[in-house]
Parts: structure tokens; sequence; C-alpha cells
């Protein structure tokens, strides 16, 4: 929740218009709100993040949507690859370096 608040803050004190959430939202809420960019942790209440980019990645109406993974893991850029997220940031991350990161997936 703190990591949330805090990506949620900066992403909307640079600009850009957020819908955070708490929980994990399906495919279909994701696709019917088609968003510019999806920001995923890794560890997610009843499951993990990858599986959820996986499945965004595969589905025909939300492939084209980027997507970070985020986590603390030492093996998330094993992980995102595997999970074909478009990029991967770890925990703890500089503010500057992912607010590129976002710029640059979000065109």
């Amino acid at each position: 929740p703190a990591t949330l608040e805090i990506v949620s803050i900066l992403l909307c004190n640079s600009g850009y218009i957020v819908v955070p959430s708490a929980t994990t939202l399906s495919l279909q809420q994701i696709s019917d709100t088609n968003p510019n960019l999806v920001i995923i942790d890794y560890l997610l209440t009843g499951g993990f993040g990858s599986e959820l980019c996986s499945e965004l990645k595969a589905g025909p109406g939300t492939k084209h949507i980027p997507v970070i993974l985020f986590s603390a893991s030492q093996h998330l850029e094993k992980i995102a690859r595997s999970s074909h997220a478009d990029a991967f940031i770890s925990k703890p991350f500089d503010l500057d370096q992912f607010l590129q990161m976002v710029g640059k997936l979000i065109v």
C-alpha cells in the first residue's frame, strides 16, 4: 500500500492520470479501462503480477499495453522476461529513473 501511494503521488504530480488499485484487477477491467501503461507489483494479494502480465500480453485486446513489473525479488529480470513485461524496476528504485521509464513507455 505504501509503494502504491508513493507511485500514485509521483505520477499524479508529473501530470499523469492514475487509476491505482490495491486489489488485483481482472483482465476485463484493465481492457475496459484501456490504459496507456500498467504497472504491476510482482507480489499481489492472491497471486503474482507476472501471471497478470502474461495474461495481458497474451490477450488480443491488451497485448499492446506496455507493462512495467516491479519487485524486490532478486530474480525480477528473469521473471519480467518470462512474463513478457516491457520493462522492470527493482525495489528500492530511483524516482527519476522510474519517471524516465514511464515516459519512454507512454507514447
